[in-house]
């Protein structure tokens, strides 16, 4: 079995002859009793019965069980490591849309890069959370906020009134969109640029802009 495969599973209803069942169990089960750490693909256990992943068995110089402190031989425990490798825990993001399930220590991984990351309406008159997608669809249709799909490359022109201008890539295949305020001051208008994306990155925008004056003809 493709190991991609057998590690990510889709959490879904069961369904009768589904070989799937729904299970709580404690989460340290699920760790290294000595880093903490989550376990992964090689668990070693000690003559007693004691769990301990690869790296901190590879630390131990006078063979004694960090647990029971036994002087011990370690042994790799495939029963454990099925365990870890056959538990699916769904992604944080589950109420958002995604339906996936990851191994315990794949899961931190998934969620980072999850395209049902959540993103917010970054003001305070209202709450909506949801994935890029959606939060465009709110901002335009709720909140009718004026749109303009951004080329790849190049200029864009923008006829700008105070308020949000939604600037999403033309492509809609991203995960991050941009916000142009304009509002007013006591001598003039301000202008800002915020990029929404569910996950803070380094950043990797840049930008310039030219104001136009248009002649207004009468």
């Amino acid at each position: 079995m493709d190991d991609n495969n057998s590690n990510k599973r889709r959490v879904e209803a069961p369904r009768e002859g589904d070989p799937w069942m729904d299970v709580r169990i404690l989460k340290e089960t699920l760790d290294c009793p000595v880093c903490f750490d989550h376990f992964r693909t090689e668990i070693y256990q000690c003559s007693v019965g004691n769990f301990i992943c690869s790296s901190c068995r590879d630390k131990i110089l006078d063979k004694k069980c960090p647990t029971c402190s036994i002087k011990t031989s370690f042994r790799r425990c495939f029963g454990m490591e099925h365990v870890i490798q056959s538990v699916a825990f769904p992604c944080s993001n589950a109420t958002y849309g995604c339906r996936e399930g990851h191994a315990y220590y794949q899961k931190e991984g998934h969620e980072q890069v999850c395209l049902y990351a959540p993103c917010f309406w970054p003001a305070s008159d209202c709450s909506f959370a949801g994935p890029i997608p959606e939060l465009l669809d709110h901002l335009t249709i709720y909140h009718m906020s004026p749109c303009t799909d951004l080329p790849d490359s190049g200029a864009v022109s923008v006829r700008l009134q105070p308020g949000i201008h939604v600037l999403p890539p033309r492509s809609r295949s991203t995960d991050y969109f941009f916000l142009l305020n304009m509002y007013s001051e006591p001598f003039g208008h301000a202008i800002s640029v915020v990029c929404i994306q569910p996950r803070v990155t380094e950043p990797k925008f840049t930008c310039s802009m030219a104001i136009v004056k248009v002649q207004v003809a009468r």
